[in-house]
């Protein structure tokens, strides 16, 4: 019988988070946008709504120093 896949924890999410912030330790900003869709690619059973997402991206990136770049919004 195949393993259930199981729901990431917060602590996933935030591993995920940190290793997008270290692969671009380079750049001094981010974009929640970028950071989102790539822990959604790494986590696609996260359940945190995207605003839970993104306040957890933010607060994550100013802790490790990052700006955070404005999201572009529609034309």
């Amino acid at each position: 019988m195949p393993a259930l896949a199981q729901t990431p924890t917060l602590s996933d999410v935030r591993q995920a988070i940190v290793l997008h912030l270290i692969d671009n330790i380079g750049s001094p900003s981010i974009s929640i946008s970028e950071v989102s869709h790539t822990a959604r690619r790494m986590l696609p059973l996260c359940e945190l709504t995207d605003w839970e997402l993104g306040d957890l991206i933010a607060r994550s990136a100013i802790d490790a120093g990052f700006a955070i770049e404005p999201d572009e919004v529609g034309p």
